[in-house]
């Protein structure tokens, strides 16, 4: 994605970048008033991130910092916007030089979302709500759902018998449940006072035929059964539907039934309010919260008398970003921790002689203009709060116009059409016209015109592709200097909807450009890496999930549907991994590997197992095999969810909880992160808000924008009075189809806004006017064209024809764009790819990380026998680092046992610490034995020993500017005489001496590494071989032959190279001697 839009290196910082600004004013004093509170309305590109960073500054250079930085709460709307944020004011207060005592103030300072911070409320005050001490975020409740309806037994105790029954005659108690469930707003009501009125639909029949005959007489049929049934039974009457679309008719019909919808709408909101209380307290009890949770409970808080004064106590000091994407009861916590500590009761429910936040402990910074997340009701309670804030002195209104994004050629076409769009009229907000800044480039809008014919009969779809296709050309064609981009990385395509992209991918693919999608509506659930991990999590907690395992083996081992069709012979109950499986063939031998990982796993922590699960499965291999422009950085996404098991293991979590709260979370929104490849962006405009390119194209301005059917029942605000409707089916939506419409116009209107504020030097509108007109010719209502006002005749209509249709270079742009200075921080955000906190767990772990084998290597036929603790020392697909087996406990005690054995000293030396160490062996038959062997070995070969010996000698080698290997060598010998090294490594696989020429091969790449850091390291020569417990025998490599294996070894990429060291290394049984490691130095 693009550069956050504070992010410009042109920009300046403090009053410098403030003087010859139009709202220069206005900066200044948000920055520097510390005593005030302040509403802005801050217009696209005009650097409201940077304006916070600046009054944070300006608060650590106070004489105040000390006190007032670990009082401060940024509230931002997504955690990668406080990460942003955060970092960037470090960095201004270490180039300050300010005192370590600020600097330590600063990391106490709250920077997150209001989900974050309403936690943080919970964690220290949520006993005083009975709430659990640990409380666990989910955003796929189905399973807690199904077991709260199980265990729910009766609906509708808020109303009285008599309403209640009334009630469900009408309405199935599941309908008023998933009401309750699925209602993204708050439900709450009262029974009515009255009984359920009788109806009279006199009306309804006397009404005209005339100009729908036959189905206005179905209508009144239909309505003479239903009315019958009502009145003459107690059965249940679901509400009859209007069988005609006339007008007229369908306005008698409402009418008619008026009065009773109301009782019945009042009715069932009481009821889905109370199952919506029920259900919330039953997720309680488990410590299960969703989103809207944490803050409903956050303003619980606030309310408790003896609980508020504490919190304000802390004496918080607020400041919101994006406050037009902030909801009523999100407003409310914040301005409620605003207030000082002997507030009472609520400042929105009691203004009149209430008291407000304190002076310069509110501040709030949004713009109208660019609210497309919210309900309307939400935009509209922002609008009220600002103007309340102004009304009653508690705030200051500051507006700031001049726009750091845009050059001068999209600012005047953003004023030009604008300000008839967004024109404060019907609920639409009003426009605020851009101000130039100093120095601004001419930047260009281009009108991309069509000249290709086109069939009208083709399917929508086949037209979308060859429009897609003539862009893809043109763009080709045009060029990075006639878009005036740096790179395709600063290009970007936005479409109103995700399913758009889909074509504009495959007609880039085609012209060989190189493409990155994006979408706002990812979902974790959506990642490979996060559901293939859960998938495997799954299957290790419940060895027979046959359905699961089934899934594992065609999505992640890519067996096909005829193999498992054919293990299987009909029987579903053979994909289990709890026993090993008796068949043959590429099904069984997968189960059978899934059967020894479980195994292997079942002793060891969460965060080691999961690591074990990821490395025999080959994981991250598989995952690198897909392509990357369309699944984006899996790599990462792997990384995070190591990083999260890691925190749940400290938490408590056994494997299976791990695996399940993973599942719960499927649908849990994806975290955006800036794109690190040079690829046109493809994304949808509500993912584009907060991000600027150099160029961004708009097409398909005039193909139909169509919305999913709504589902019914769905539960309406009504923007104007706040109240809560229920919409039970098509004709109740009809009452409200028109408010709906313009609504959603007028929405649709500012993500257009947002859309054509995103280009900083070129703006390219793909005007495909005979690409998807309807079918009278004309402009579909709901298409970009028709939002524009630009359509045939539209106001906006001469605007959108005086566009250039040809897009040129400009060498100024191009001269500014290689000159201008570059911040360090944004350099740095533009390739990350987790929170900042995670970043340094990734990095950490990046320095001993547990490498995985070759890409998709098949497993070696090593001919060892099967015993069933030999695979475990042999086949580094399915020995984990640290397991209780008997190989494993016998080389951890061979590698503890030869570290202590004074080799300086005679043999009798020797034999004794043999003798002390012999009764912890877990083998001290085997033990015995080898210890016997390699005594006669050592009496043979006198000179073997002889020299400096160094056990465990470590060793830190940088092979070049960026990789280094370490790791420790069991035995290093020098020999002055000769001065020369010699370096040994201990085997302890349980083979026969037929086999060590495998041994040998196996663990070549090993060796070669250790051969070659050492020769680097002291400039001697080396000899290196491998000593094997089991047989008593040296086997020892040539020089020429590790020259030959280090030469393989450096023509590898480092992931490779890593794989391939890693891979023998991944047999060591010891617990650090021999480790290997490859990491970024």
């Amino acid at each position: 994605m693009g550069h956050h839009a504070s992010c410009s290196g042109t920009r300046q910082t403090g009053g410098a970048r403030m003087s010859g600004l139009v709202d220069g004013d206005a900066r200044h004093r948000f920055a520097c008033e510390l005593d005030k509170n302040f509403s802005v309305i801050a217009s696209a590109g005009s650097g409201k991130t940077r304006a916070i960073t600046d009054r944070v500054v300006k608060i650590a250079k106070s004489p105040h910092a000390v006190d007032w930085l670990p009082q401060l709460v940024v509230v931002t709307y997504t955690n990668r916007a406080a990460d942003e944020m955060q970092q960037r004011t470090r960095q201004q207060i270490l180039e300050a030089h300010l005192s370590l005592d600020v600097v330590e103030a600063f990391n106490r300072a709250f920077f997150g979302t209001i989900h974050s911070f309403c936690m943080k409320l919970l964690a220290a005050h949520g006993h005083h709500l009975g709430l659990p001490a640990n409380l666990e975020l989910i955003t796929d409740d189905d399973d807690v759902w199904n077991q709260f309806v199980q265990q729910y037994t009766t609906v509708g105790r808020s109303l009285s018998e008599g309403n209640r029954r009334v009630l469900l005659r009408f309405l199935q108690a599941r309908q008023l449940m998933e009401l309750a469930r699925n209602a993204e707003i708050d439900l709450a009501a009262e029974e009515p006072s009255a009984s359920c009125p009788d109806t009279s639909f006199a009306e309804v029949y006397r009404a005209s035929e005339s100009r729908a005959p036959d189905s206005i007489a179905s209508a009144k049929a239909e309505l003479k059964r239903w009315e019958k049934r009502w009145r003459d039974t107690d059965e249940f009457v679901a509400w009859p539907a209007c069988a005609t679309t006339s007008r007229e008719f369908v306005r008698i019909w409402c009418e008619a039934f008026r009065p009773l919808r109301d009782w019945v709408n009042a009715c069932a909101l009481c009821v889905a309010a109370e199952v919506q209380r029920d259900y919330r307290e039953f997720r309680l009890e488990r410590g299960l919260v969703r989103y809207a949770d944490q803050v409903a409970l956050a303003g619980e808080l606030m309310r408790l008398p003896d609980v508020a004064p504490r919190v304000r106590d802390k004496n918080y000091r607020v400041i919101l970003d994006e406050a037009q994407d902030t909801d009523p009861q999100q407003f409310f916590v914040l301005l409620e921790v605003a207030r000082p500590p002997e507030a009472s009761g609520a400042w929105m429910d009691e203004l009149s002689g209430s008291v407000r936040p304190r002076p310069g402990h509110f501040c709030m910074v949004g713009d109208f203009q660019q609210s497309i997340y919210r309900n309307p009701a939400d935009l509209a309670r922002y609008r009220e709060l600002h103007e309340l804030l102004v009304a009653t002195g508690a705030a200051e209104e500051l507006k700031f116009s001049v726009t750091f994004r845009l050059d001068t050629a999209q600012l005047e076409f953003v004023n030009a059409t604008f300000g008839e769009i967004l024109n404060n009229q019907d609920g639409q907000v009003a426009f605020v016209e851009l101000s130039p800044r100093p120095e601004i480039l001419l930047g260009q809008v281009i009108r991309l015109d069509f000249n290709c014919d086109i069939d009208r009969d083709l399917p929508e779809l086949q037209r979308a592709t060859l429009e897609a296709r003539e862009l893809a050309a043109w763009l080709s064609d045009t060029g990075l200097g006639k878009l005036r981009a740096e790179s395709w990385r600063q290009v970007a395509i936005l479409c109103p909807r995700k399913a758009w992209l889909r074509p504009l991918r495959e007609a880039l693919v085609e012209a060989d450009l190189p493409v990155e999608v994006h979408s706002e509506t990812d979902r974790v659930g959506e990642s490979p890496a996060y559901t293939w991990l859960t998938a495997l999590l799954a299957i290790m907690a419940d060895p027979n999930a046959g359905y699961e395992i089934v899934g594992v083996l065609r999505e992640i081992f890519g067996l096909s549907d005829d193999e498992l069709h054919r293990f299987s012979e009909g029987f579903g109950a053979r994909f289990q991994i709890a026993e090993r499986s008796s068949s043959r063939g590429s099904v069984a031998d997968t189960l059978n590997r899934l059967f020894r990982i479980r195994e292997a796993i079942a002793r060891q922590p969460l965060f080691s197992a999961v690591k074990e699960i990821v490395r025999t499965t080959q994981l991250r291999e598989r995952l690198r095999s897909l392509p990357k422009e369309e699944f984006g950085d899996l790599n990462s996404e792997l990384d995070e969810l190591l990083s999260i098991a890691a925190t749940a293991e400290a938490r408590g979590l056994s494997l299976a909880d791990f695996g399940q709260s993973l599942r719960a979370n499927f649908y849990a929104t994806r975290e955006t992160h800036p794109s690190p490849r040079d690829a046109i962006q493809l994304i949808t405009a509500h993912k584009a808000k907060g991000s600027e390119w150099h160029a961004v194209i708009v097409p398909f301005l005039t193909r139909d924008v169509r919305d999913a059917p709504p589902r019914y029942p769905r539960a309406i605000k009504d923007v104007e009075t706040d109240e809560a409707h229920i919409l039970f089916d098509r004709t109740d939506a009809s009452e409200f189809d028109e408010k709906l419409k313009q609504i959603e116009r007028q929405e649709m209107e500012r993500l257009l806004y947002v859309a054509l504020t995103r280009a900083k030097h070129t703006l390219v509108l793909a005007f495909d006017r005979q690409f998807f007109r309807n079918a009278r010719g004309q402009f579909h209502r709901n298409s970009q064209i028709s939002w524009l006002r630009a359509g045939d005749d539209e106001c906006n209509c001469q605007v959108m024809a005086a566009l250039s249709s040809e897009a040129r270079e400009c060498p100024e742009t191009c001269l500014r764009q290689k000159s201008a200075p570059r911040e360090r921080v944004s350099e740095h955000l533009g390739k990350r790819e987790l929170g900042w906190v995670d970043d340094a767990r990734r990095q950490g772990v990046r320095f001993v990380h547990t490498i995985s084998p070759s890409k998709f290597a098949p497993e070696e036929e090593t001919g060892f026998a099967e015993r069933a603790d030999v695979w475990i020392e042999i086949e580094p697909e399915l020995r984990p680092p640290r397991i209780d087996g008997p190989a494993t406990r016998y080389g951890l005690w061979w590698h503890e046992f030869v570290q202590k054995i004074p080799w300086h000293s005679q043999p009798d030396a020797w034999q004794a610490t043999f003798d002390e160490n012999v009764v912890d062996s877990p083998d001290p038959a085997r033990s015995k034995r080898e210890w016997k062997l390699l005594s006669e070995y050592v009496s043979t070969n006198r000179d073997f020993f002889a020299g400096n010996i160094f056990a465990e000698m470590p060793f830190f080698w940088r092979m070049d500017e960026q990789k280094c290997l370490e790791g420790i060598v069991d035995l290093a010998v020098w020999r002055p005489a000769e001065t020369k090294w010699f370096i040994l490594d201990w085997k302890t696989n349980w083979i026969e001496r037929e086999e060590l020429d495998q041994l040998r091969a196996y663990y070549r790449p090993q060796i070669a590494c250790y051969w070659k850091a050492v020769a680097e390291l002291t400039k001697r020569p080396v000899a290196a071989g491998i000593y094997s417990t089991a047989t008593g025998c040296f086997v020892p490599y040539g020089e020429k032959q590790l020259q030959q294996e280090w030469a393989r070894l450096k023509t590898l990429v480092a992931d490779q190279f890593a794989a391939e060291t890693g891979r023998v290394e991944s047999d060591e049984v010891a617990d650090s001697s021999g480790q290997l490691e490859f990491g970024e130095c």
